[in-house]
């Protein structure tokens, strides 16, 4: 991945996360320029992973952006008012926090697929300009980050001709 194009980076929060992000990612339309990180370990070492890492990074190179994959645990309202006041302002347009609702376990029981296949459904749903699978009850929560996201990155991580 070349950080002086406009590139994306997927931390995960944990191995599940990672396998939503992988399966996003092998789509057949996304591109090269997004780059799933290693699992975090934790909700709390995501954040502490971007504010220590992250941060930095996207003053640095100023085409980058950055996807935070949590679990919300059922407590979405407290857990992104932590990741809002975390984000400094200047990033705040290129920083984006999206997870299930409760837990990927829950989406995938829900859903009856596996992580990787729910991951490549939302990737489609976000190249077809569709809502599908982000309409789900456990995914619906995250519409504003997810039109933001199209809004910002559909044209870095998709292919076009």
């Amino acid at each position: 991945m070349n950080r002086y194009r406009p590139h994306v980076y997927l931390i995960p929060e944990d191995d599940r996360n990672r396998q939503l992000a992988d399966g996003f990612v092998f789509h057949d339309q996304v591109n090269s320029q997004i780059k799933v990180m290693p699992p975090a370990g934790g909700w709390g070492e995501v954040l502490r992973v971007f504010e220590k890492e992250y941060v930095k990074n996207l003053r640095d190179y100023p085409d980058g952006y950055v996807v935070m994959i949590i679990d919300f645990d059922g407590d979405y309202a407290d857990r992104r008012d932590k990741f809002e006041r975390a984000v400094p302002d200047d990033l705040k347009h290129r920083v984006f926090v999206i997870g299930a609702i409760q837990t990927p376990e829950v989406l995938k029981k829900s859903i009856g697929r596996d992580f990787e296949l729910i991951g490549k459904a939302l990737a489609e749903d976000c190249f077809a300009d569709s809502e599908t699978m982000w309409g789900h009850e456990q995914l619906k929560h995250n519409d504003p980050d997810r039109r933001r996201l199209i809004e910002k990155v559909k044209s870095i991580i998709f292919a076009t001709e």
